[in-house]
């Protein structure tokens, strides 16, 4: 149990290790349909498409697959500007005490998810010159890219709503506290 706790706390510290992990495991997986198993290609998902349709079907599920990489990174950028602006003591003790890995988190959720974008673009046009096949890998890929983002943003947050909560408790604990006193003195 201590070597999976040591194992978590590394993949959430370095993103770009989870990142390189995708691209293996892809590259894994394009191995093992390759030559052992053809029916673990994802082009085997695609087999009732018609061959006229299928670059078309290929390019636009590449296309939404840009758009959600897109929000996610701009719902990142949100993240990341709401954890970096507040004057808060607690959010700057987190900063500083946290300062490489919060700075690797929040780059990662930025690039990774614009990188899938793009990549998702980059799958869409190469689908539409009709190389289905490079498109449904590149795709795998962005896909695999956008959910690391997604996930790894939403860790983020949610580690950042728990340090609003803890502001906020002592922030009220301080107005009790005020309040307590002002009773006193007023008796």
């Amino acid at each position: 149990m201590k070597l999976l706790r040591r194992l978590v706390a590394y993949v959430v510290d370095h993103p770009s290790f989870v990142t390189v992990a995708l691209a293996v495991a892809v590259i894994t997986h394009f191995a093992v349909a390759k030559i052992w198993i053809p029916e673990l290609s994802p082009s085997s998902i695609f087999r009732s498409v018609t061959p006229g349709d299928l670059a078309s079907s290929v390019a636009s599920l590449s296309i939404g697959v840009a758009g959600v990489a897109a929000m996610v990174g701009g719902f990142a950028g949100v993240v990341v500007v709401f954890g970096l602006s507040s004057n808060d003591e607690r959010f700057r003790q987190v900063r500083i005490k946290a300062s490489t890995s919060l700075r690797r988190n929040w780059m990662s959720i930025i690039t990774t998810p614009l990188a899938a974008a793009f990549g998702a673009v980059g799958a869409a046009t190469i689908a539409s010159a009709t190389w289905t096949g490079a498109a449904l890998w590149a795709l795998e890929v962005c896909i695999l890219l956008a959910l690391h983002g997604a996930l790894r943003l939403v860790v983020l947050l949610y580690e950042l709503v728990r340090v609003v909560h803890a502001s906020d408790e002592a922030l009220q604990e301080d107005q009790e506290t005020l309040e307590d006193t002002d009773d006193f003195l007023n008796a």
